[in-house]
């Protein structure tokens, strides 16, 4: 009984041993490309702006960490804004996101239903919608790995920010 079961076992790992790589062969040859974009479709190219002049920078914005926020004209649109950040390597947190909060909410335990979400935190530019511009609010910095709200701004108005001065 056991001289045919190993002599059935043999048979079974040449015929594997010789299907197993010309199957793996085939498998990749066969396989597609990876699917590659260059240029971006014209619904997100909206979304990104290129920015034009700054109007202004302010360092100490924040209270935990040396971020500084740059407002700028857009290009296309100088009643349009858009703002970037940046901040030193060591304060820089996973999945950093930026959020505005419509009014004067003080310290923040948890992001607001009315937070509205301008993007990752980053050097490039974040558009900045009309009633974001002209109203009074704080930016939020908000992490998505830890789950939390890493730091909020002092109450900033971003419309009132003549070229030769920094946010007030």
């Amino acid at each position: 009984m056991i001289r045919p079961l190993r002599h059935l076992h043999r048979c079974q790992a040449v015929v594997l041993g010789v299907i197993l790589p010309v199957t793996f062969v085939l498998g990749i040859a066969a396989r597609k490309s990876a699917p590659t974009l260059t240029n971006l479709p014209p619904a997100l190219a909206a979304l990104s702006p290129a920015p034009g002049g700054a109007v202004g920078e302010r360092d100490h914005l924040f209270t935990k960490a040396p971020v500084s926020v740059r407002l700028w004209h857009q290009q296309n649109n100088p009643n349009l804004y858009s703002v970037s950040f940046s901040a030193p390597a060591d304060f820089i947190k996973p999945d950093l996101m930026v959020y505005w909060i419509p009014g004067s909410s003080g310290f923040v335990k948890n992001l607001p239903t009315n937070a509205v979400l301008l993007g990752a935190f980053g050097p490039q530019a974040l558009p900045l919608s009309d009633d974001i511009a002209s109203g009074r609010g704080e930016l939020v910095l908000y992490s998505l790995a830890d789950g939390e709200i890493v730091d909020t701004s002092q109450p900033i108005r971003l419309d009132q920010v003549s070229p030769s001065s920094s946010i007030q």
